[in-house]
């Protein structure tokens, strides 16, 4: 993605390392007051670069939350990637996959919270990139969901809308969490978890348990119902 950023600068390994600087102080400042109220040369200040050299390494402001976007991004593939891994039961599989989505959206939470707020900052060229990302990770939760539905372990559903409405259900850690004082992220996530499986799980839920409503095994014969 940070292809996007157009630099002075030639050589890719000091490109990714100034990037990593700018970002960093970029994001520092801007969880504390806000990305509009952060002026450039208050990055460029806090990341150890004079305004001219930032400026060699980004061309407006705009840049600086690509890279944010670019950051936070790359987290969530990486660590998703490596998190399912291995796993070929789709009931599991989304387990994990949203345990890790929760995690992410907690430590990020304010940087979740920034990217939210300033979206509408970005460029058509930039915006349009980091749709293809957002599509790309709800693909990620479709191709779950939809499995999971071809081996009957979930209810037929529209996949797609699932994922989307998934995705922005686990995002409440970071949106609304001045609703949230007093609950832990852990048992917000469980509860979320929970509502989830029970919307989309055929039979059993995971544990045992069965959905209500769902079809319960008649008792055997001559035993008592």
């Amino acid at each position: 993605m940070t292809r996007l950023v157009e630099t002075a600068v030639k050589d890719q390994d000091l490109i990714a390392r100034r990037h990593a600087q700018i970002c960093d102080a970029a994001i520092k400042l801007s969880t504390r007051k806000g990305f509009h109220n952060t002026t450039v040369r208050e990055i460029a200040d806090a990341s150890g670069l004079g305004i001219g050299t930032l400026y060699a390494y980004i061309k407006t402001k705009e840049d600086i939350l690509y890279l944010i976007y670019d950051r936070i991004f790359t987290q969530f593939r990486e660590r998703m990637l490596t998190a399912v891994k291995g796993i070929d039961d789709p009931t599991a599989q989304l387990r994990v996959a949203l345990e890790t989505t929760f995690r992410i959206y907690h430590e990020y939470q304010d940087l979740v919270l920034l990217l939210y707020q300033e979206s509408h900052v970005l460029g058509k060229r930039a915006l349009q990139s980091l749709f293809e990302v957002d599509r790309s990770y709800v693909a990620f939760f479709r191709a779950i969901l939809e499995r999971g539905q071809r081996e009957g372990q979930f209810r037929p559903q529209d996949a797609n809308l699932l994922a989307i409405a998934i995705l922005f259900l686990c995002a409440v850690l970071a949106l609304k969490r001045w609703n949230l004082r007093g609950y832990r992220p852990e048992e917000v996530a469980e509860q979320i978890t929970d509502l989830i499986f029970r919307g989309i799980v055929n039979g059993r839920l995971p544990g045992g348990a069965p959905r209500e409503g769902a079809a319960r095994p008649a008792p055997p014969q001559g035993g008592e119902p």
